[in-house]
């Protein structure tokens, strides 16, 4: 019996080294390919964290690797921490997904009178993608910002359509700041991130010294540079994290006991808009999560991109798999190297 148990524990760890292994095969020529600098990755199978670690260089001027405990810039991924704020404030009754966006900006104009918070939620509001006055290069208030598009007209009748909408999130970045009386990312950081466990993730503030905070590169030819400073703060795509948050994050996510109720963190990815006029089209916008399937398989996922960061985040939510992938180079494609891995433990599965 002694003999079986051993025999057994032996085949586990070989099964689980052939797995990192073969992960680490598919992330390092995925990343020789893309020429991506640096990359974290996290892998979660049913509820386990099965990897967590990080691959090339977070800073090359100073030969510093990557880490799972690296601090990325998330990009849009950011944008289902905004979605969940907005709820949670809705159950503290502080606020309505149905509220009209002039009780928060009196003075907008009137063409913006239908636009509820579920349409800035869904990009479905008719909003310009950009307010006109945003630069990366300025640090201004949310409100010019969102100001600056109000003599813009909408492109199409609210809740009409969608339309990717980086100018909705600043709308619901100041609403959260109004309702909640406190910043913004304040907001966030200790209703969020801080039950979370998330202890690393932040708002990406240019100027603040970030402990493990890695640079972000693109390429000029063939030639790698520090990619072009960022400092402006986009409540879009407003915050970077870890690896290891993120898999904090993910089990909030997945275990739905901490922060919203269970009905609440379903909304979030509950469709609300199909992305596409396409009949064949199985996309869906939920609240800060796009809807998707993949090969037969149910995806609930966000991309995100900032000056110099890359980023993907898969929720198999019918397989317990989850894969996160954050990276410092401009060129890289992180959702091909999900979908890949995806691919490799579907088959290991099968297996």
């Amino acid at each position: 019996m002694k003999i079986h148990w051993l025999i057994l524990l032996v085949l586990v760890n070989v099964t689980a080294y052939a797995q990192k292994d073969s992960t680490d095969i598919i992330v390092q020529k995925m990343m020789k390919d893309q020429r991506i600098t640096g990359l974290s990755l996290a892998v979660v199978k049913n509820g386990k964290a099965v990897v967590n670690k990080g691959y090339g260089l977070a800073n090359v001027e100073l030969n510093v690797p990557v880490t799972a405990e690296t601090v990325i810039r998330l990009g849009s991924v950011s944008k289902q921490f905004f979605t969940t704020a907005i709820l949670k404030l809705a159950e503290e009754g502080k606020l309505s997904i149905e509220d009209s966006v002039h009780k928060f900006f009196p003075d907008a104009p009137e063409t913006w009178r239908p636009i509820q918070i579920k349409h800035l939620m869904s990009h479905t509001s008719g909003l310009k993608r950009e307010g006109p006055a945003y630069k990366n290069h300025i640090i201004q208030p949310d409100l010019v910002i969102i100001r600056s598009a109000y003599s813009l007209p909408l492109d199409f009748k609210t809740g009409e359509k969608y339309q990717y909408c980086n100018l909705a999130y600043f709308m619901l970045a100041e609403i959260i700041s109004q309702v909640s009386n406190m910043p913004w990312q304040n907001y966030i950081r200790e209703n969020l991130f801080l039950p979370a466990g998330m202890k690393n993730s932040g708002m990406t503030d240019f100027y603040p010294i970030i402990p493990n905070r890695a640079s972000g590169y693109m390429h000029k030819g063939d030639t790698l540079v520090n990619a072009d400073a960022m400092y402006a703060v986009r409540p879009s795509g407003g915050f970077l994290s870890t690896s290891t948050d993120m898999i904090l994050w993910d089990k909030a996510l997945t275990e739905k006991k901490i922060i919203l109720r269970k009905e609440n963190w379903e909304l979030l990815w509950t469709p609300f808009i199909k992305t596409s006029g396409k009949a064949e089209s199985k996309q869906f916008y939920g609240f800060g999560w796009i809807i998707d399937e993949y090969k037969g398989h149910h995806l609930v996922t966000h991309g995100g991109a900032n000056t110099g960061f890359r980023s993907n985040y898969d929720r198999y939510v019918n397989d317990g798999l989850s894969i996160i992938i954050l990276t410092n180079t401009d060129e890289a494609n992180p959702g091909a190297i999900t979908r890949a891995l995806a691919d490799y433990y579907f088959r290991a599965k099968k297996n």
